[in-house]
Formats: C-alpha cells, sequence, structure tokens
C-alpha cells in the first residue's frame, strides 16, 4: 500500500486501516525538499525487508498468534519486543518489518523501514524503532532521518516511539511471566474452556484471580487451567499484571 502526497489537492483512493477508518493522508515532511513522501506497506502485514542468515546480529522468524503469520526479526532486542509485545492486553495485532518511508532530504534519498507496528483496541497505530542503547543514535545524519519519520507520523495521528533495550522489561519477574505466557500462545483452546471461563465470569465478576480463573477453566486438571489461562491472555481474553510475581491470589480481569 502506498500513499503519494506529491499534489496537496490530490486524496487517495479510500483504502480501509486495520479500525476501519480511511488511512491518513502523508505530506511532504518540511525539512525534505522532495515533492512527496511515500508510506510503502507490505501486504498482509508481511515484512518489506528479510534476511536469513549472513547477519553481525541475530535475526530470525517469529511465529506470532496475534499476527496470524510469521513475522521477521533483526536482532535480541526486536525478538524480546516482539515476545512483550505478543502478550501485552493492549495489542490486538503487530507486524514487524512492514512499513517504509521515502523520501528526499537535502537532495538524498531516504529510506527507512520501521522495527514494530502496533496496532491499539482504540486503532491507534505506534512505529516503533527498536535500539539496543543510546549509542546507536550517535549517527547526526540518521537522527534527523528518525525526526523526520517522527514529524509525519505526529501530524497525521501516528505515534512514534523509540524503544531501547533496557526499557523492554521492568524486571527479571515481568520477563520470566511473558516468556512463560508467550509459549503457551498456541495452547489448544477448546469451546468448553471458553464456557467455563464466561461461566467463571457470570458467578465471581469479571475480576477473578488467576488460580480461580485456572480452576474453573480446567477443574480435572489445574496445570492444563493455567496454560489455557495463559493462551487467552495472548488471545486478549484475560488481562493480568505480569510484571509481579505470578501466585494464585494474582489478580485477573476477564474480557
Amino acid at each position: 500500500m502506498k500513499f503519494d502526497a506529491a499534489d496537496d489537492d490530490q486524496v487517495p483512493e479510500p483504502v480501509l486501516s486495520h479500525n476501519g477508518s480511511p488511512p491518513p493522508k502523508f505530506t511532504r515532511d518540511k525539512h525534505s525538499d522532495a515533492h512527496y513522501v511515500q508510506m510503502i506497506r507490505a501486504e498482509d502485514g508481511g515484512a518489506l525487508r528479510t534476511f536469513n542468515g549472513g547477519l553481525a546480529h541475530e535475526n530470525g522468524w517469529y511465529t506470532s498468534r496475534k499476527a496470524r503469520r510469521v513475522l521477521h526479526w533483526q536482532g535480541a532486542a526486536q525478538y524480546d519486543f516482539l515476545t512483550r509485545a505478543e502478550v501485552e492486553f493492549p495489542v490486538v495485532r503487530v507486524a514487524s518489518e512492514s512499513v517504509r518511508f521515502e523520501f528526499t532530504r537535502h537532495g538524498k534519498k531516504q529510506i527507512y523501514t520501521v522495527d514494530v507496528e502496533l496496532l491499539a483496541s482504540d486503532g491507534t497505530v505506534t512505529l516503533v524503532e527498536i535500539k539496543r542503547d543510546e549509542r546507536d543514535l550517535t549517527d547526526p545524519e540518521y537522527r534527523a532521518k528518525l525526526a523526520a519519520v517522527r514529524e509525519v507520523c505526529e501530524e497525521h495521528g501516528i505515534r512514534f516511539r523509540i524503544v531501547f533495550r533496557h526499557q523492554i522489561w521492568n524486571s527479571l519477574v515481568h520477563r520470566r511471566n511473558v516468556t512463560l505466557f508467550c509459549s503457551r500462545r498456541f495452547v489448544t483452546v477448546l469451546p468448553e474452556h471458553v464456557e467455563r471461563l464466561e461461566a467463571h465470569a457470570r458467578q465471581v465478576g469479571m475480576d477473578a484471580t488467576f488460580g480461580s480463573t485456572a480452576n474453573a477453566i480446567a477443574p480435572q486438571c489445574l496445570r492444563t487451567g493455567e496454560a489455557v489461562l495463559q493462551a487467552l491472555t495472548v488471545a486478549r481474553r484475560i488481562e493480568l499484571d505480569l510484571t509481579r510475581p505470578l501466585m494464585d491470589s494474582t489478580p485477573v480481569t476477564i474480557h
């Protein structure tokens, strides 16, 4: 998908975004001497750039339940961020390497591919650039490119964030909980599991505990109930705070 804003009076054909509303029209970056800025999107949430080995850092493929496809990642920080996004309740959909900006700045063509795109339940789109640390931003030309992309995004209601690796996890407990829940994302959730979950919500309300909900889901096997509960967390039917130690008394919200 491509938006061309070469002419301010030119309106692109309406294409529905994830939340059902027309996508924004991108205008020329104020610091750019180009006639247009293009935003190019891969089809079906796929990746615009992929590598299979041959890089100085780790890279590979991540099987995402939320994206309903495999996602390409480069570097351990991006892998960690995708793992967290898979479990974060506010994130409805995630894509990796799927959006590219093309424009000209000071007579030079600029190409920038976004690391991760997040879609929230309220339709908000957030584009995320993931870095190991501040040293990855020492190049002034690269910082200027990111500033230009941020400006275009913010002018059209799209959030743009830079996240460093040390900001992904709140603690070791957070990382372990997310990793555990994410590992259960493809556990089979049977209709009877959902029926028991809904019955439990009718009995105790939307606010319950981890232990009581797991027992309600699979009363004959607590471990199965826990695994299904964790899969339902990825599926956004259950919400809980994974930054805290996980116990039977841990509060959960049933959606």
